[in-house]
């Protein structure tokens, strides 16, 4: 009988913790539909060449900030140069899949015609077509 008993007691003991740890399992589970917030990733003093539909493109900037997988902001001082020209400027802004940059900072560019200067451009790069904002200035070489 006590035999019995100390099974009894032991069986219960035992399904009683593997209860527990089961319990403990499903608690410390973390849900998986909560969301989470994508931190924004910076790089500072950044020079890389991109290769897109329009060919090799060669950026840099001070300081690059990746927005999303679609966006990225090269602040400070930065350019964009390809076969075609070269942009210097700062704060640059870049969709990567339109293939369209821009800023409303002052740009200099430099192609095989002169070197041009403004207050602003938008760069449709998959089109070739550069547009200029405010007063421009033109050098012929």
């Amino acid at each position: 009988m006590i035999s019995y008993l100390r099974n009894k007691i032991l069986n219960t003991l035992i399904i009683l913790f593997l209860g527990i740890q089961v319990f403990i399992h499903f608690y410390n589970q973390k849900p998986l539909t909560k969301e989470f917030s994508q931190k924004t990733i910076t790089v500072e003093n950044f020079s890389s060449i991109v290769l897109s539909k329009s060919g090799i493109t060669k950026i840099g900037s001070e300081k690059l900030n990746k927005i999303d997988d679609n966006n990225i902001f090269l602040e400070g001082k930065s350019y964009l140069e390809n076969r075609e020209y070269k942009i210097y400027g700062s704060n640059i802004s870049i969709k990567i899949a339109e293939e369209i940059s821009n800023s409303n900072d002052p740009v200099k560019v430099i192609n095989s015609m002169g070197k041009l200067k403004a207050k602003g451009f938008e760069n449709l790069d998959y089109e070739s077509i550069i547009i200029f904002k405010g007063d421009i200035e033109f050098i012929i070489d």
